[in-house]
């Protein structure tokens, strides 16, 4: 796999990524051999008996975060901890972003007693719990190549008494508890900066501000030097200002050892500290600065940081951002501080340049030394850059980065990830028309869906890709895709009998699939939700100026300028609509069925399985049609798991019982408008489908978290394609609100009422 820029600048190339035939491997998932193709798409097979790789358990457990200096004013707190871990198999440790929960877990990884087989420490942050599990599962095993089955894990598991830390674990309840259950015999302990565990799932550990003892010594510690005594007034007032977060100490500490002057800043200006700050970085620390900003939220190694920026000795500009409080320092590798994001990419005046971003990364990812699990280590960042290519005018370099690291991702087994990265690629192969680069990720979303047990949405995909590669004349593709879908679902008795796969070389016939519209707007609709939705930072877009006009577009003006594909799905939603697809999908199949010589049985039980669907989004009425008429491949026995899939859950709207970041919320229908609580006040919301807002007081939480309100913040909530999650987001609040602004609802929520 090699990148092959055009003759041009070096700010702004023209890509063109050349796919080695040679780009294979093979891993086991489950019940299936994947054979990854990075070129024709992958393919699978189902396991030989007795063909099951057995992992061999490791005999200890010794996986630690690299050691920090020891947080100071924490002994009570590591002494709560313990005997919280001692006592609880499932312990959440939480605060406010600066609080030090990282600081204080890893501190407790390195200090507490291990497991009787030993400690694991892991980094939740932007990663679903199914990779977390699969991570691991590999730490405690060697397994090279083979993610087990759900039940097969947590057989494997069973048995295994080791401490596993999990930082930045903001997760929702269900989602802590199933990562637990996965090693039941384990003892875990998340850190966030919400609390979701309620008492009786096990034990809660707070982590609030220092004490001023502890915090004058935290800034003679930074300041390499005593608090003089005409110091110690504004050093209190600095800490009682800051409530005691470490993190406002460090960069007031860091400012006073700027060069400009010597004195600690007035306790006035906490919420002006990162402007002087970031002003009087050097050139090389500035750099690196911006580029972490530009991957809000992701980490880069410093080898990474060195080959991008061009400069070296970033390690030790990268501990000095830290000691600053504009850094994190995660495992290997450091990432820019959320609130530090937005200052520093308006001094640079937009982001880091994404040619030579995307251009290292491809590169880096072709490299033979190059391994999976450095690929999946960089998952965010290579995330990252595709959707701000996206947003910012460029998704042909969206495309290079998702087609270079797809493959690779596949073959990590981290398939949360891989999906997200499918997602982005696919809706940049929309924007460019890349019509080979679209076949191939709704390829691969095809394979992903198979092996994660989605079996008739896979049937699908399949169908689908088979067809756009016959379409380009790829008859080696479409066979992998023909092949595949035999999975899709578990083959019974097909409705037509399938004529043999036709080998690679050989011309292949023209699938059976349903009306192109149709299968694609069900491709679309599922393809689409892949993603979550646009960043709502400053650093989403290029310019502080443009952000401002992304926080203020509709809902809808944000489905249509990410994904069109979106705002048909919110107009499925209306009646009319709904009983037109079900009158036209019962027709169809019922004509259907007949015509591939299906029995009067299956006729009619698709006939009334259409009729059925006359109380659902229409998204789902066209996906089950294409189910029906598409490929035929599909089995009568998979008409129960269809209507199980996508008829199970009535709901087809944002109303109902809610798990949130900050615990159970009810949202109330009244009419066509909507409400959720807030300390006690109904809150409107406004929208359908799936795209949904509401205006949000911020709350002044030094006087408990239902405080004065100091201003409103814009609540974004983009609902899936099955209404089982939503994505919160939520805009910089206006108002006397200030950078420690934290929406406490932000993040993923998930159904509770099915």
């Amino acid at each position: 796999m090699t990148e092959q820029p055009t003759p041009s600048t070096r700010e702004n190339r023209a890509y063109h990524v050349d796919i080695a035939g040679d780009a294979h491997r093979s891993v086991v998932v489950g019940d299936h051999n994947l054979l990854v193709d990075a070129q024709h798409g992958s393919s699978v097979t189902l396991l030989v008996q007795g063909r099951r790789p057995t992992p061999t358990r490791r005999e200890s457990i010794s996986l630690l975060p690299r050691r920090q200096p020891e947080p100071i004013g924490r002994s009570d707190e590591l002494t709560a901890l313990g005997r919280a871990t001692r006592e609880s198999g499932l312990v959440q440790l939480f605060g406010p972003p600066g609080i030090g929960t990282s600081a204080l877990l890893r501190h407790a990884a390195h200090r507490l007693p291990p497991g009787h087989h030993g400690v694991l420490y892991l980094n939740a942050a932007g990663r679903e719990p199914a990779d977390l599990a699969q991570e691991i599962f590999e730490a405690c095993y060697d397994s090279a190549g083979y993610a087990p089955s759900e039940t097969e894990l947590r057989r494997l598991m069973t048995g295994i008494r080791a401490v596993v830390y999990v930082d930045n674990a903001d997760l929702g309840r269900e989602q802590l508890i199933a990562l637990a259950d996965t090693a039941r015999d384990a003892t875990f302990v998340f850190a966030g900066h919400r609390r979701s565990l309620n008492s009786g799932d096990g034990a809660v550990v707070e982590l609030t501000g220092l004490d001023r003892e502890s915090a004058e010594l935290l800034l003679a510690r930074e300041l390499d030097r005593p608090i003089g005594p005409d110091e110690r007034t504004t050093a209190e007032d600095l800490w009682r200002t800051a409530q005691g977060s470490p993190l406002h100490l460090l960069r007031a500490a860091g400012l006073a050892g700027s060069g400009r002057t010597s004195l600690l800043p007035r306790p006035g200006t906490i919420a002006e500290l990162l402007p002087p700050l970031i002003a009087g970085l050097d050139a090389p620390a500035a750099d690196v600065l911006h580029l972490l900003a530009t991957l809000d939220g992701a980490d880069l190694t410093p080898r990474h940081l060195d080959a991008i920026t061009g400069r070296t000795g970033t390690t030790a500009t990268c501990e000095r951002l830290t000691r600053l409080g504009l850094l994190l320092a995660e495992d290997d590798g450091f990432r820019c501080v959320s609130d530090a994001a937005p200052v520093a990419l308006d001094r640079a005046d937009g982001p880091y340049s994404l040619d030579l971003i995307c251009a290292h990364f491809t590169d880096w990812i072709a490299r033979p030394a190059t391994t999976p699990a450095e690929v999946a280590r960089h998952s965010a960042a290579l995330e990252r850059t595709a959707a701000l290519a996206e947003a910012t005018g460029r998704p042909e370099l969206a495309v290079a980065v998702a087609r270079a690291a797809s493959p690779v991702m596949a073959g990590s087994l981290r398939f949360g990830a891989w999906g997200r990265l499918l997602g982005h690629g696919w809706s940049a192969a929309q924007q460019t028309e890349d019509r080979q680069a679209e076949a191939y990720f709704i390829h691969e979303e095809g394979i992903r869906s198979l092996l994660t047990g989605r079996r008739v949405l896979a049937g699908v995909l399949l169908g689908q890709a088979a067809l756009l590669w016959h379409r380009l004349g790829d008859t080696h593709a479409a066979s992998a895709a023909l092949n595949a879908q035999h999975y899709a679902p578990a083959a019974v008795q097909p409705l037509a009998a399938p004529t043999a796969p036709a080998a690679p070389h050989l011309a292949l016939p023209t699938p059976t699939a349903p009306d192109p519209a149709t299968a694609a707007h069900s491709v679309s609709t599922h393809m689409s939700s892949l993603t979550p939705a646009p960043h709502a930072g400053p650093a989403a877009l290029p310019h502080p100026a443009a952000s401002a006009a992304h926080h203020a577009a509709t809902p809808a003006a944000h489905a249509t300028a990410a994904h069109a594909t979106t705002a048909h799905g919110t107009a499925a939603h209306a009646t009319t609509a709904h009983a037109t697809a079900a009158h036209t999908a019962a027709h169809t199949a019922a004509h259907t069925a007949g015509a591939t010589g299906a029995t009067g049985a299956t006729a009619t039980a698709a006939a009334g399985t259409a009729t059925a669907a006359a109380g659902f989004s229409g998204a789902k009425v066209l996906l089950l049609l294409a189910v029906l008429v598409g490929g035929g491949y599909i089995a009568r026995e998979a008409l129960p798991q269809l209507l199980d899939d996508l008829f199970a859950t009535p709901p087809d709207s944002i109303a109902g019982t809610w798990s949130t970041p900050a615990g159970t919320t009810v949202v109330d229908s009244s009419g066509s408008d909507f409400t959720i609580p807030d300390c006690g006040t109904p809150i409107r919301i406004t929208g359908s489908g799936s795209s949904y807002r509401a205006t949000l007081p911020v709350h002044n939480t030094k006087y408990g978290s239902c405080g004065p309100a100091i201003g409103s913040s814009t609540l974004n909530l983009e609902l899936s394609a099955d209404f089982r999650t939503v994505r919160a987001t939520a805009s910089t609040p206006v108002g006397d609100a200030t950078d420690s602004f934290e929406c406490s609802v932000c993040g993923t929520w998930t159904r509770l009422d099915q």
